[in-house]
Order: structure tokens, then sequence, then C-alpha cells
């Protein structure tokens, strides 16, 4: 009965955890990606955090995401920039979120040896929106649970139906 009861408790913990759940400024925004730390989401705009000890400035323009000058990555303009810590190493990670039509992608960028290097990338076409929590990038599509989990040195992939990752870094 101890178990039972410990086993609810958690769930519902788990279940009002805040990076599960809309914010308020989720919904002002309209954003895509749900449970970031810190974000800026539109065509224009800038995301300040530390990041190693220093300062950074994430730069959003007309879908150039750049972070100090230094040019991320360029797509679609309807962009979301936010910080997360995937890694666990107190040094949070900068994600890049993109929506094109119905789909939507997020690339995750760490900092390595002072640079921004990218380590993941999540997302699926006919998909509304990607949740974060802890370690894990997830998303649902139709049926089926995607979700991509940090273990160590990069990103895992499962999805619900058995299908592969249509997500893949080059």
């Amino acid at each position: 009965m101890r178990q039972l009861f410990s086993t609810i408790c958690v769930l519902c913990l788990c279940i009002s955890g805040l990076a599960q759940t809309r914010s308020y400024q989720d919904n002002v925004s309209k954003t895509f990606i749900i449970g970031l730390d810190s974000y800026f989401y539109g065509t224009g705009g800038s995301l300040e955090f530390q990041a190693g000890g220093r300062a950074c400035t994430a730069q959003v323009e007309r879908g150039k995401v750049s972070v100090g000058g230094v040019l991320l990555e360029e797509g679609s303009p309807d962009t979301v920039v936010g910080i997360h810590d995937f890694t666990g190493n107190g040094v949070p990670e900068i994600v890049v979120g993109r929506k094109s039509g119905n789909a939507v992608f997020a690339t995750v960028f760490t900092l390595k040896e002072g640079r921004w290097k990218a380590i993941g990338r999540a997302g699926a076409e006919d998909a509304k929106e990607i949740r974060v929590f802890r370690q894990v990038l997830s998303l649902r599509r139709g049926e089926a649970l995607y979700s991509w989990t940090w273990h160590g040195k990069g990103f895992d992939f499962k999805a619900s139906d058995g299908s592969e990752d249509p997500t893949p870094l080059p």
C-alpha cells in the first residue's frame, strides 16, 4: 500500500512539472517548444544568458540565428531560441527551433572549446510542438510519441511506433 501511495505521489508531481505544461508566456507567445528555461520567439530579437562563465547573446534576425556574431543556422523566420541544460554540466545548451507549415524541428548546440557545436536535432512533419523535460526532447506525431534523450555523448532516439529518427545530424 505504501508503494502504491508513493507511486501515485511521484506521478502527480511529474504531471504537475512546469516543463510539461504551457505557461502563460507560452500561451501568449504561441511558441511551439514547451519547457525551455528561457527563450525568445519571433522573427527578430535577442536572448541574453550565461554559458561557461561568460555573458552570451543569441540574436535572431529574419531566420538567421547567431551568438556573439557567429552564425549558428539560417532558416524559417518562425524561430524559437532558448536555453536548457541537457548535458547536466551546468552550462546551458542553445535550442534553435523552427516551424514551417505543419513541421517543427529543433537543433541543440553546446559550447565546446569556445565554439557552439550542434549535438542533436529533433522534430518531424505533422507535429505541432516539441516538449523539453530534463534531458529529453519529445513530440507527438499522430498516435506515436518520439523522444530524443541525452545519454553522455549524444541523443538517443526512440519512437513508440518503431520508426526511424527523421532528423539525424549530417
